[in-house]
């Protein structure tokens, strides 16, 4: 199974709104960077996506973290960052 983080990619500051994009980096377990410009609102299901057709690997094969927690399909960048900030 391939792990791969997904990090706000720096330069991003501020807050955002729903309607923003954001840019995301996923690191793959290689270490390979591949940047990803996405909506705030964006369910994440569509960035595993990408990711593993680009890759071209099964999308079942990936496991996406967020600071060591998992990233489930239906989460959104926004739900991510108000977690992270804890405003729960």
């Amino acid at each position: 199974m391939s792990d791969t983080e997904t990090k706000p990619s720096s330069g991003d500051g501020g807050e955002k709104k729903d309607g923003e994009y954001i840019k995301l980096k996923v690191i793959g377990q290689d270490n390979s960077e591949i940047h990803f410009k996405v909506k705030m609102t964006t369910h994440l299901k569509k960035l595993k996506e990408s990711y593993s057709q680009r890759q071209g690997v099964p999308m079942n094969t990936l496991r996406f973290l967020f600071e060591g927690q998992r990233i489930s399909d239906n989460q959104t960048p926004k739900e991510l960052f108000l977690h992270h900030l804890g405003c729960h």
